[in-house]
Formats: structure tokens, C-alpha cells, sequence
């Protein structure tokens, strides 16, 4: 395999892109997330790669499309530690399959009859409208059809040798139109492993940029908004302070806090910000050590004495998977979730780092949250039903609490909406490939209810969960 870094912001993040067959980096040029460096991965003709191409990154999120989520499942278990979010594009770990791939007929007539003139008609199926076929042109690989014959010859031959394997991943993105791996072959397979699939519209090839940006969390953004937003956060994000005080009467509710104040090991908070939950977990426990994790902001004040912390400014999402089996006796964390890349991944790491019977306090947002924004905006975040939820927990948890609710809070202008949002440190104007879409912009589109207000909605859930 070969590769290439297209984009280098000398960022601790890489999003790793697996190509496609008969692609090379140039088709992938024009991409760019912000908060991301970006590396292409192509040429399948072998599947030997030095991964020291990736050691200078603490976190690695993958993007693989068409043949190369096959590459790609069978080639990044040496980096998989440090791979967060996996998505898989119009493509399958089943690369040769009648049900679940390319159907072997036209697998094996696309390689018996490859040259100049088929191969310029593959890419003509491989997009659904002339603006794709533009984009594709625009950036077409450098390859000859004899390299890519032997490329195509040689995942056959692999495949005769090899046993299936899969990566972890996330999601797949499916397009109703693709003309390469059916759609109906791609939902099949993807059914078959538990992976949620997101339908699309269009062909086999797109701009992957919307993605990029609907997909991978710019963190760099979100530590500094929060870090900035942490002295008025609490006065502010009612919501946010609410959904703490609903999980602290449930811990009671479920005769829980004796057993936090008897923790003898350590207690985890994912999340600190303001301290808002942090003084509460506090006050409850004892002799244990409370381990305290931020992204940005500093260590909060007004902490009880007599008790033992640890605070620490890292990602979460990737030190939480560092530490030692059973480190913790219990994990607590408000409001921080929804930023990680993967909350799929952050279930499996919790359930490991928790000791048998110790438990995760949550909560976090569902599908839907500040909608009002992102139908303007077109930007986000990649949350989970509150049924996606319950997926991922009921294997490894007993579920002593499930809540989710709506909270609706209204305001006299959308001018107030955009104020509540940068005193909370919650704005929704993320860095995007598209350009950020202007406060005016918003404050022009933004819905007025019947009552002549302005609404913001969120979409809280809050969990205990008991690990197994």
C-alpha cells in the first residue's frame, strides 16, 4: 500500500482515508477537516505498510470507502489502539460476495476485460449525477488500467487465501444509487455485523467533505470554546445543570451514594468543566481517589479538603482506554460525551475500566439536540437515539436508570438563542470544509413559534449503568 499526507495542520489528530480501488491520493486532495491532518492509503496490489507514517498522532479516526473498507479491516489492528471513530462508505469487509459485495460475475468480467476504454466506463457508474462526475474529473487518478488490473488480480487472489475479517466499525454509509457494491448488498452485510447503517442519496463516488464534517468532532474547537465558556457556564446552562441534578436525585433515589462514599479504589469524572457535578461527587465520597479529567478547563475551585484528586487536562476518549482493566470503582460524567468521536467505543472502554459492579453515571444528548441550529446550519453533531443507546449498554450493563426527555427554553430573539450559546460554551457554529454559515445567516432563518418566541430544544438523556 502506499500513502501520503494531503493535509498536515501538525494537529495530534489524523483522519486516515483507505481509497477506493484504482484510486491514488490526488482524488482525495480537495478534502479538508478542520482540527485533522488528512493521509490517503491506496494501491492494494500489496497489503504491507510501515504504520510509523502515524506515530506522531495521539488519535486516529478512519474513513474507508469501497475496496479499501475491506483493506482497511484486514490491515489497521497495529494502529487500532489509537483509532476512535471507524466509517465505512459505500463498501463492505465482503469485497467478492453475490450477497453481502461486488457479485462475483461482475467482479470477475470487470478484471478479465480492464482496460483504457472500461475502465473510463467504471468511473462513469461510479457517479449519479454530472456534479460528481465534475468532481471526479477534476481529480482523477494518475494510474494506468495495467496497475490497476494487477491491483484488482491480486485482491482476488487474497481472497482465496484469507479469512474475512472486521474491523469495529462505527457506521456505514450507504448510497441508494451505487452502481459498484449494491445498496442492497451493503445493507445485508452490514445487518449481518450489528452496524448501524445511514442511508444516502447518490452514487458510488460523492463529495466525501459533508463526512468529514458530520463525522469527526473538531476537538482543537471544542476545547477552546469550553475552555472559554467555563466562568459563565453554570449561570447559563440551565439545562445542563438540571440534567446534573436529575442524576444526583436518582443516585439517591436508588439508595446509591453509601456506595460511592464507600469506593476504596478511585472515582472517575469524565468532563470536569465548571465543577458544577464534580462538587457534588465530592461530597460523596471518601477515602477513594477522584481522578478528574478536562479538555481545556482548569482545575475546579470549591472543592471539599480531606479528599484525594487527580485532575488532569487530556482527551478522554483516548485516556480512557489507557488506563488498566478495572481501574475505577465508579465513572461519572455530565455533558461531555456527545463531543467524542466514537460514543460507541466509549461504552466498551468504560465497561473495561470499571470494576465488576461498579457503575457509569451519564448523561449526555440524543438525535435531535439544538435542532433549530443545525436545520440552519447544516452542521450536527453525530448523536445516538436513545434507543442506539440501550444497544450498546444492555450486553454489558444492567441498566439501574434510563431517562430521556425533551427540554425546550425560549428566548426573545435569536440574538439571545447565539448569546446562551457562547456563555455556555455550546456554539454551533463549527468550523466546516462548506465555510461557517454567518450569525446573520442564522439570525435571519431562525424559527419563530406561534407564541412569538424563540425555542431552543434539547434532547438530554441521563444512564446508570451497572457493569456485569
Amino acid at each position: 500500500m502506499q500513502y501520503k499526507l494531503i493535509h498536515s495542520e501538525k494537529s495530534p489528530r489524523l483522519l486516515l482515508i483507505f481509497a477506493g480501488w484504482g484510486m491514488d491520493a490526488g482524488v482525495f486532495g480537495h478534502l479538508r477537516r478542520p482540527g485533522y491532518d488528512i493521509m490517503v492509503v491506496w494501491d492494494y496490489r500489496s497489503f504491507h505498510i510501515d504504520w510509523s507514517c502515524t506515530d506522531s498522532y495521539d488519535e486516529i479516526c478512519l474513513l474507508a470507502w469501497s475496496m479499501g473498507v475491506y483493506a482497511a479491516s484486514q490491515t489497521v489492528q497495529a494502529i487500532e489502539s489509537r483509532i476512535t471513530k471507524r466509517v465505512a462508505v459505500n463498501g463492505t469487509p465482503y469485497p467478492v460476495d453475490d450477497r453481502m459485495g461486488i457479485p462475483e460475475a461482475i467482479f470477475n468480467g470487470t478484471l478479465a476485460g480492464l482496460n483504457d476504454l472500461t475502465l473510463n466506463k467504471f468511473y462513469r457508474r461510479m457517479c449519479a449525477s454530472r456534479s460528481d462526475m465534475a468532481l471526479f474529473d477534476a481529480h482523477k487518478p494518475a494510474r494506468a488500467a495495467s496497475e490497476l488490473k494487477d491491483e484488482l488480480q491480486a485482491v482476488a487472489d487474497r481472497l482465496i487465501l484469507s479469512t474475512p475479517t472486521h474491523a469495529d466499525w462505527d457506521l456505514a454509509v450507504a448510497c441508494k444509487d451505487d452502481r459498484i457494491f449494491p445498496f442492497h448488498n451493503q445493507r445485508t452485510a452490514w445487518n449481518s455485523l450489528g452496524v448501524p447503517v445511514q442511508v444516502e442519496e447518490g452514487g458510488h463516488f460523492f463529495d466525501f467533505n459533508r463526512l468529514l464534517d458530520a463525522h469527526f468532532i473538531d476537538k482543537t474547537l471544542v476545547g477552546t470554546r469550553f475552555g472559554s465558556g467555563t466562568a459563565t457556564y453554570d449561570s447559563h446552562a440551565a439545562v445542563q445543570t438540571d440534567a446534573v441534578e436529575r442524576l444526583v436525585e436518582m443516585i439517591r433515589m436508588h439508595g446509591m451514594t453509601s456506595e460511592i462514599g464507600a469506593a476504596r479504589n478511585a472515582v472517575l469524572e469524565i468532563g470536569s468543566g465548571s465543577g458544577f457535578l464534580t462538587r457534588k461527587i465530592a461530597a460523596m465520597v471518601n477515602e477513594a481517589m477522584m481522578t478528574i479529567w478536562d479538555l481545556a478547563a482548569p482545575m475546579p475551585d470549591g472543592l471539599p479538603p480531606g479528599r484525594r484528586y487527580d485532575f488532569a487536562n487530556c482527551d478522554a476518549e483516548l485516556a480512557l482506554r489507557r488506563v488498566r482493566a478495572a481501574s475505577f470503582d465508579h465513572i461519572f460524567s455530565a455533558s461531555t460525551i456527545q463531543w467524542f468521536n466514537s460514543p460507541e467505543s466509549f461504552v466498551h472502554d468504560c465497561h473495561r475500566a470499571l470494576r465488576p459492579g461498579g457503575c457509569a453515571f451519564l448523561t449526555t444528548y440524543t438525535r435531535g439536540n439544538m435542532h433549530e441550529i443545525s436545520d440552519i446550519t447544516g452542521n450536527a453533531l453525530p448523536l445516538l437515539t436513545p434507543g442506539r443507546w440501550r444497544e450498546l449498554a444492555e450486553p454489558l450493563f444492567d441498566i439501574i436508570a434510563f431517562e430521556a426527555y425533551e427540554r425546550d427554553l425560549d428566548f426573545e430573539s435569536p440574538a439571545d438563542v447565539l448569546r446562551h450559546l457562547k456563555l455556555t460554551g455550546v456554539n454551533s457554529l463549527s468550523r466546516s470544509s462548506r465555510g461557517t454559515v454567518s450569525v446573520r445567516t442564522i439570525i435571519d432563518r431562525y424559527p419563530m413559534r406561534l407564541d412569538g418566541r424563540y425555542h431552543l430544544t434539547y434532547r438530554p438523556i441521563i444512564m446508570i449503568l451497572r457493569k456485569r
